[in-house]
C-alpha cells in the first residue's frame, strides 16, 4: 500500500513506459530508456496466455532491473494437485553503455530471465534516439527475442558455440534459477524496434513496433498463433503517474496493461513539521557583549526540557570542573544523521551558557553505549549560523573523537533520562505468499501491536502480537514441497495458515554493552520471529570515522510450533556468521558480505548490495550460495531475492529513524536461510556514526 502511494505521489518519467514484461519499452520489445535514478514501478499486464505482475527498479543512472511473476494460463503447474496454472518467475537486467548526446543515441545491453527457468531467456543490444515528439528504437535480439532468426549470429566468428542455442525448458525443475552464462548471446539474431509518438509530451502516446520473436519456439511447447510481426498500441497517462495501455499484438490478440512508476529519490511529503531550532542571539565574532554562564542545576534542567521537546534526550552533562569544554551525552529520534541533533544541542547551549565554553563535546549514546563522539568549536558554529561564515567552513573545524567504553558514569550531572521507559504502538502489517505452488497470490492484513520496555540504558524487552483483519488464506497454504534439507523455512505456508487469526510475533530481551573502544557486544533471548526462538550473541567492531565494520553472531535457536504461541517443535540448530559491512563512498551504496552456518546446517556465503535513496527508502538485492546441491535445494538452485526498507516517516511531515523491511524471494526454500535473532548491533548504531555529520551540510539547518 505505501509503495503504491509513493509511486503515485512521484512524477513519472515523461519518456518511459513499462512494457508487458516490466522492462522500460514499447509493448513487447525493450528500449534503451530508463525511468531515472531512484525510479521504481509496479504493474499488471495481460496478453494471452500470459498474465504478468511486475516490479521495476532503477537504483542508478546506468543500471535497472526487473522482477516479475508470469501466470501462464494454459499450462498447469508442476507437482500441484490443486491444478494451479504454471507460474514463472524471472529477473531482467539492463546496463546503459552510452548516454544519448547531440551526436549519439542512447545504447544499452540487457539480459532477460537471467536467473529463472529460461522460458523467456533473451539477450539484446538496443539503441534509442529522440527527434522532437518521436522516439525511435532499434535493437538486435538473441534467444526468445531473436527467434525469428533474421540472420546468423555475428559472434559466431569468435567461437562456433555461439552459432547454436539450447532450447528453453523446465525438464528438471531443480536446475532452474541458475545464471546460465554459457547460453548468453548464442543462436540466431533478429532485428526488433519501434517508434513512439507522444504529441506535445501530452498524456497520449501511440506505439508501433516490430518484434523479433516468432512465437513458434515458446517454452512448455506453448507456441502461439501469429499473423503479423507488427504490434500497434496506445498508452494514456493518468495523474502524471498511472499508465493504461491497450494494444493489438501478433495480429491475433488484444493486450492490456496498467502500470505506475515514480521515484524514491524524493520524499512524497516535505518535512515541514520539524520542531523549530532554538533561537540564539547574534553577536560579532569577538563575542563582545555575549554573556557567559557556567553550568548549574537549573541550567541543566532547562536544557533537558528544551531539547526533549525536539526529540533530543540528554543522558548526562559534565563541564569538567569549570573548564572551557562542556560534554553532553545524548540520544536522538530526529534523523538518520547526527547533524540536526548536534545543531539543536549547540543552539541550546549557546542560549543558556553563552560564551562560557569554547568547545562543545557531544557524545551520541545508542543502546547505552557511546557510538559517536565529536567536538564542535563554539565560535565556528556560531559564526556559521549567524551568517558570518558557512556550515562548510564550520565543518573544517569539527573534530572526531573515539567513543569511550566508560561512558558517562562519572559525569557531574547524570541519570537525566529516567528508567524504566516504555514505548508502544499499533500499525497494519501485511503477510503475503506470492507465486507459490499452493496459490499464485495469498495474503492477509493484520493489526500489529508492539511495545518496548527499556529497563536500563542497556537492557530492554520487546514484544509484538498481531490479529488478523482480512485475508484470503483459508486452506490455500500448506502444501508440503519436496525438500532434501530440514524444513527450516519451506513450511512458512503452514505457519501463515495455522496462525492466521492471531499470533505472537516477538517476545525478546536484549542487553547491549561496550567491550572496548569501538567494540560492542549483545546478548539476546526469547521469541525472535514467527518461526524461531532461542538465545543469541553478537560482537561488532566499528572503527571511528570509518566506512566499514566487522561483526560476529552466534545463535542457538529452536523452531516454533505452527500456531506461533509459546510451544516449540523438536528442530534445534546452532547458526552463526562473520559479517563485513561497508558503506561505499558513492551513491549511498552498502555492501554486506557474510559467511557461516545457516538454519539447515549448510555452510556458505551471502552477498547483499543495496542503495539508500533520497527519500530514505533502501533497495537491495541478495544471493546466498552454500554447500547444498541444486537437487537438495530444489527449484531455484540457490537463495536469492530483493528487499525494500521503507522508513516509517515516508508519509509524514516529521523525520524519524525507524523503518520496516519487505523481503521478496522468487521461491522460499530451506537452503541458505538465516534467522532474525535479537537486535542487530549494526542496525542499532548505523545512524549513530560521526561520518554522518559531514554527509549533508544542509542537515545542520533542519
Amino acid at each position: 500500500m505505501c509503495l503504491i502511494g509513493l509511486l503515485v505521489s512521484g512524477a513519472a518519467s515523461a519518456d518511459a513506459w513499462l512494457n508487458q514484461y516490466g522492462q522500460v519499452g514499447l509493448m513487447q520489445v525493450p528500449t534503451a530508456r530508463g525511468i531515472g535514478k531512484g525510479g521504481v514501478g509496479v504493474g499488471y499486464t495481460q496478453f494471452e496466455p500470459y498474465w504478468s505482475y511486475l516490479f521495476h527498479v532503477q537504483p542508478l543512472d546506468w543500471i535497472q532491473g526487473n522482477f516479475r511473476y508470469i501466470d501462464i494460463r494454459n499450462r498447469q503447474g508442476q507437482a500441484n494437485p490443486q491444478g494451479q496454472t504454471f507460474t514463472d518467475k524471472g529477473i531482467d537486467l539492463q546496463m546503459r553503455l552510452i548516454a544519448e548526446s547531440d551526436y549519439l543515441p542512447q545504447v544499452a545491453v540487457g539480459l532477460i530471465d537471467l536467473g529463472g527457468t529460461g522460458l523467456f531467456s533473451s539477450e539484446y543490444v538496443v539503441a534509442s534516439r529522440r527527434h522532437y515528439d518521436f522516439d525511435f528504437h532499434l535493437g538486435l535480439g538473441w534467444g526468445r527475442l531473436g527467434s525469428r532468426g533474421d540472420f546468423e549470429n555475428p559472434i559466431g566468428v569468435v567461437a562456433d558455440r555461439f552459432e547454436n542455442r539450447p532450447a528453453p525448458g523446465v525438464d528438471n525443475i531443480n536446475e532452474t534459477g541458475r545464471f546460465e552464462v554459457g547460453k548468453w548471446f548464442r543462436g540466431d539474431v533478429a532485428v526488433f524496434g519501434g517508434v513512439v509518438w507522444n504529441p506535445d509530451r501530452g498524456p497520449l502516446s501511440l506505439f508501433a513496433e516490430v518484434e523479433g520473436n516468432d512465437y513458434q519456439s515458446e517454452g512448455l511447447n506453448n507456441n502461439q498463433e501469429t499473423s503479423s510481426r507488427v504490434n500497434l498500441g496506445a498508452n494514456y497517462r493518468l495523474w502524471d503517474a498511472v499508465d493504461l495501455g491497450l494494444s493489438w499484438q501478433r495480429g491475433e490478440i488484444v493486450a492490456f496493461s496498467a502500470t505506475t512508476h515514480g521515484t524514491f529519490e524524493e520524499s512524497p511529503v516535505p518535512k515541514t513539521q520539524q520542531p523549530a531550532q532554538p533561537n540564539i542571539p547574534v553577536y560579532a565574532q569577538s563575542d563582545r557583549g555575549m554573556p557567559g554562564r557556567k553550568l548549574a542545576p537549573p541550567t541543566v534542567a532547562r536544557l533537558t526540557r528544551e531539547l526533549s521537546r525536539q526529540g533530543v534526550y540528554l543522558h548526562a552533562v559534565d563541564d569538567h570542573d569549570g573548564s572551557d569544554r562542556i560534554t553532553v551525552w545524548f540520544g536522538q529520534a530526529i534523523d538518520d544523521s547526527l547533524a540536526p541533533a548536534a545543531s539543536r544541542i549547540a543552539r541550546s547551549l549557546i542560549r543558556h551558557t553563552g560564551s562560557a565554553y569554547d568547545d562543545f563535546e557531544l557524545v551520541d549514546v545508542t543502546g547505552g553505549n557511546e557510538s559517536a563522539r565529536f567536538v564542535m568549536p563554539r565560535r565556528a558554529y556560531h559564526r556559521a549560523v549567524a551568517g558570518d561564515g558557512s556550515i562548510e567552513e564550520f565543518l573544517e573545524y569539527l573534530r572526531i573523537r573515539q567513543p569511550q567504553p566508560a561512558g558517562y558514569g562519572r559525569a557531574e550531572y547524570r541519570r537525566l533520562l529516567a528508567y524504566p521507559a516504555y514505548s508502544y504502538g499499533l500499525a497494519p502489517q501485511v503477510r503475503s505468499n506470492i507465486g507459490g505452488v499452493d496459490q499464485f497470490a495469498v495474503g492477509q492484513v493484520l493489526l500489529r501491536g508492539f511495545g518496548t520496555l527499556q529497563l536500563t540504558n542497556r537492557w530492554s524487552f520487546t514484544g509484538a502480537a498481531a490479529v488478523n483483519a482480512v485475508d484470503n488464506v483459508g486452506d490455500r497454504l500448506g502444501t508440503q514441497f519436496p525438500s532434501g534439507l530440514p524444513r527450516v523455512r519451506s513450511d512458512i505456508g503452514l505457519y501463515q495458515r495455522t496462525g492466521q487469526d492471531y499470533y505472537l510475533a516477538q517476545l525478546e530481551t536484549n542487553y547491549i554493552f561496550p567491550i572496548a573502544s569501538d567494540l560492542y557486544g549483545r546478548f539476546s533471548a526469547g521469541i525472535f520471529e514467527e518461526m524461531y526462538g532461542g538465545v543469541a550473541s553478537e560482537i561488532l567492531y566499528r572503527p571511528t570515522d570509518k566506512r566499514w565494520a566487522v561483526g560476529l553472531d552466534i545463535n542457538q535457536v529452536r523452531q516454533r510450533d505452527f500456531d506461533q504461541r509459546f510451544s516449540f517443535r523438536d528442530y534445534e540448530v546452532t547458526t552463526g556468521h562473520l559479517t563485513y559491512y561497508h558503506e561505499l563512498p558513492w551513491e549511498n551504496v552498502r555492501l554486506i558480505a557474510s559467511a557461516g552456518r545457516y538454519l539447515a546446517g549448510d555452510i556458505g556465503v551471502t552477498l547483499d548490495l543495496s542503495r539508500q535513496f533520497g527519500s530514505g527508502v533502501r533497495f537491495g538485492v541478495f544471493a546466498t550460495q552454500t554447500d547444498v546441491s541444486a537437487e537438495d535445494f530444489g527449484e531455484g538452485s540457490f537463495d536469492k531475492g530483493f528487499y525494500l526498507s521503507i522508513p516509517f516517516d515516508l508519509f509524514t511531515a516529521r523525520t524519524a529513524k525507524s523503518a520496516t523491511t519487505f523481503v521478496f524471494r522468487p521461491l522460499l526454500r530451506d537452503g541458505g536461510q538465516k534467522v532474525t535473532a535479537g537486535r542487530s548491533l549494526y542496525d542499532t548504531i548505523q545512524y549513530s556514526h560521526a561520518r554522518t555529520l559531514r554527509n549533508d551540510p544542509g542537515a545542520w539547518r533542519q
